[in-house]
C-alpha cells in the first residue's frame, strides 16, 4: 500500500482538492482507496465525501481524525502523536492500495506524523511569491515564516534516516494554473525550479484553474463523474489527464489489483477516529 501524503502549512492552495480528485480517480481505476482528513477545523474532505455519499457517487472509505484533547500549540516542537501508525497498518493488513491523507495547515503531531509515514508528499501551491516563501524559505532566513514547512520536512527525513525507512519522494505541484503565462507565473517557476535541488523536491505543475474543480463542493461531483447527459467537455476530458499524471507520481495501477477483489469493510476501526463508510 502507498500512503500519500498532501501537505503544507500554507492554507488556500488546494490541498483537499487535489486529495479529493485522486482518491475518486484511484476508486474509479478499481483500486482500493482509504482517506483521512486531519483538519479538524474546517473538515472538507469529509464534507466533500459526505456529499458523493449523498449523491450516491462512487467514494473512497474515509476516516476523519478526531481529538477530544485538541492540541493548538503550533509552535511546538514536531512530535510522533502515535495515532495515525495503527490506522495505515490496519489499512495496509486489510489490502487497501493507496492511502491518501489530506493535513491541515498547521504543526500538529498528527501532520508531522503523517509526513513521517508516508511514501510520497505532494505539497500543493499557487503561483504566487506568499506561496512559495511561506513554503520553501530557508529555516532560520529573514523570509521564513514562525511555522517552517521546510524544516519540518527536514525533520521527518532526519528522522526517517535514523530509523531505517527509505528515501521518500516529494513532489511540489503548481496549482490553478492559468492558461494565460504571466511575468509573475514565469517568475515563480523559474525560482521554484532553481529551489528544487537544494531542498530536495521535485517540482511539476498540475491543475489548471477550471471551473470543474472549483465546483467540487456543489454536489461532491468531479471531472470523473460522467454528467447526464453523457458528455464530457474538452476541459472535462483534460482535468481527467492532469489528476492522472498525479497518480503516475505513486506508481499506482489498476493492474495492481488482485482479481479477487473483496468489498471494503465500511468502516475502519480505531481510537479517536470519526468513520463515514
Amino acid at each position: 500500500m502507498q500512503v500519500v501524503t498532501i501537505g503544507g502549512f500554507k492554507g488556500g492552495t488546494g490541498k483537499t482538492t487535489i486529495a479529493s480528485l485522486m482518491g475518486v480517480a484511484a476508486v474509479k481505476d478499481g483500486l482500493r482507496v482509504a482517506t483521512l482528513d486531519l483538519d479538524r477545523n474546517t473538515r472538507n474532505l469529509s464534507n466533500f465525501l459526505t456529499l458523493r455519499r449523498a449523491s450516491r457517487l462512487q467514494s473512497p472509505d474515509h476516516v476523519m481524525l478526531l481529538d477530544p484533547e485538541e492540541d493548538i500549540r503550533v509552535n511546538a516542537k514536531p512530535k510522533h502523536s502515535g495515532r495515525l501508525e495503527p490506522l495505515i497498518r490496519m489499512a495496509r493488513m486489510d489490502g487497501y492500495d493507496l492511502m491518501i491523507i489530506d493535513t491541515s495547515s498547521g504543526n500538529l503531531a498528527d501532520v508531522y506524523e503523517a509526513h513521517l509515514l508516508a511514501d510520497v508528499i505532494l505539497t500543493p501551491m499557487n503561483e504566487s511569491p506568499a506561496d512559495m516563501h511561506g513554503l520553501f524559505a530557508p529555516p532560520g532566513s529573514a523570509a521564513a515564516p514562525k511555522i517552517n514547512y521546510r524544516e519540518m520536512i527536514d525533520t521527518v527525513r532526519f528522522d526517517r534516516r535514523r530509523a531505517g525507512l527509505p528515501v521518500q519522494q516529494w513532489h511540489v505541484v503548481t496549482n490553478r494554473v492559468s492558461a494565460l503565462p504571466s511575468k509573475v507565473s514565469i517568475l515563480i517557476n523559474e525560482r521554484v525550479s532553481a529551489m528544487a535541488a537544494e531542498a530536495g523536491f521535485e517540482a511539476m505543475w498540475t491543475l489548471r484553474d477550471r471551473v470543474v474543480h472549483r465546483a467540487l463542493s456543489l454536489e461532491g461531483r468531479t471531472v470523473f463523474d460522467t454528467p447526464s447527459d453523457g458528455k464530457l467537455t474538452m476541459s472535462e476530458l483534460a482535468g481527467r489527464a492532469e489528476v492522472r499524471q498525479l497518480l503516475a507520481l505513486i506508481n499506482m495501477e489498476p493492474a495492481m489489483v488482485s482479481a479477487t477483489y473483496v468489498a471494503p469493510p465500511k468502516v475502519l476501526a480505531g481510537a479517536g477516529v470519526a468513520h463515514a463508510a
